[in-house]
């Protein structure tokens, strides 16, 4: 192998290095901004809307969970206690997972028609 063959490898190395943790820090951006842009949404028409259905809960955003973003629905008069409602992001913004007591409850169908709106860029409330 040459000199010049040489650099030239390792350059391509450390362009596709570069480019991976490009990659990755795009995936990381989308998860971010998808729940940049649920969290508020969940906020104003779940939350601050007194609805009765999210009186008794308070929303609480987790934007550095490990696994991805998280929004959390945890109840009003016990914050620390485990959440009612999980919408979790996974790290590459593709996939959001909803589980906890809410979304087995009577208004499961309302959540996942809210969060599908939403996903798709919609902003109304229901």
């Amino acid at each position: 192998m040459t000199k010049r063959h040489g650099a030239i490898a390792g350059l391509t190395l450390v362009a596709a290095l570069l480019t991976g943790a490009q990659a990755r820090a795009a995936n990381s951006d989308r998860a971010y901004n998808l729940a940049t842009r649920l969290g508020p949404l969940i906020e104003k028409c779940w939350i601050q809307s007194h609805d009765a259905a999210f009186a008794d809960y308070i929303y609480s955003p987790e934007p550095n969970a490990t696994n991805g973003p998280r929004i959390l629905l945890v109840p009003r008069k016990n914050p620390a206690a485990p959440p009612s409602l999980v919408i979790e992001i996974n790290k590459e913004g593709a996939h959001v997972s909803v589980y906890g007591a809410l979304a087995t409850s009577p208004q499961a169908g309302r959540i996942e028609g809210d969060l599908q709106r939403w996903i798709a860029q919609g902003d109304s409330c229901s």
